[in-house]
């Protein structure tokens, strides 16, 4: 598969506030501290994508990325 293109679609931080769209999900979830961000970014091929951090539980909300 060819990425063409990564924006950012929604961040979120209540799960009521969950976008309601026809669009395929895939969630990686896990400790923190694991890689979950630096796994995203090594799929898409771009570094900057999911922030990576070296201190623990800087994600805070459900990031949403459009990827084409």
């Amino acid at each position: 598969m060819k990425i063409i293109s990564v924006e950012p679609y929604k961040f979120i931080h209540q799960p009521n506030k969950f976008p309601e769209n026809p669009y395929k999900h895939f969630v990686f979830a896990g400790r923190s501290n694991v890689g979950k961000s630096s796994l995203i970014n090594c799929l898409l091929n771009r570094k900057l994508v999911a922030k990576v951090s070296k201190a623990p539980g800087k994600t805070i909300s459900v990031n949403f990325y459009l990827v084409n």
